[in-house]
């Protein structure tokens, strides 16, 4: 066996010394790796909303103003924030009363008669909600026509939202 002299035996220390510092160095700095990686999914449908208000023991006038609460579901896997200005009346259906057909002929031609607008700082209907109580501004126009007197009025609406996290 051959004997170690001094001068090996430095150049075995530097070495071990140097490749333990580069360990270590690498260990507390890390060393840049690379990847790649996918994803994947699929993107949610688009569900409409569904909303109902009764006004209860409330009854419709020319000029009246008021607040009811409107229940509003929500299907789609995401919130949404209601749209404050987009509350379109779309059809008028007028039952009872001694001249229903002549106020739902009215209403139809003015549909500005009733309107409708959910407050300023739109409520956020939860994803998934089964309903979810909303208050609603009604306005009744002062040029409600007389004919609508004693007649039951179901209005059916548009509304928008915008889906949000």
């Amino acid at each position: 066996m051959r004997k170690i002299t001094k001068r090996s035996a430095a150049i075995i220390g530097a070495t071990v010394v140097a490749i333990g510092g580069g360990a270590a160095w690498a260990a507390t700095n890390g060393w840049d790796i690379k990847g790649t990686g996918t994803a994947q999914g699929d993107a949610a449908s688009i569900v409409e909303m569904e909303a109902s208000a009764d006004l209860g023991a409330k009854k419709v006038y020319p000029g009246l103003v008021t607040t009811v609460n409107t229940v509003v579901k929500n299907a789609n896997d995401f919130p949404v924030n209601l749209d404050t200005t987009e509350f379109t009346p779309t059809a008028v259906v007028v039952t009872g009363g001694a001249n229903a057909a002549s106020c739902q002929s009215a209403l139809s031609a003015a549909p500005n008669t009733l309107v409708a607008s959910f407050p300023a700082g739109a409520p956020k209907i939860v994803a998934k909600s089964p309903g979810q109580g909303v208050t609603t501004n009604i306005a009744i126009a002062k040029t409600l026509p007389q004919t609508c007197a004693g007649s039951h009025i179901k209005v059916t609406y548009t509304f928008t939202g915008v889906s949000t996290v």
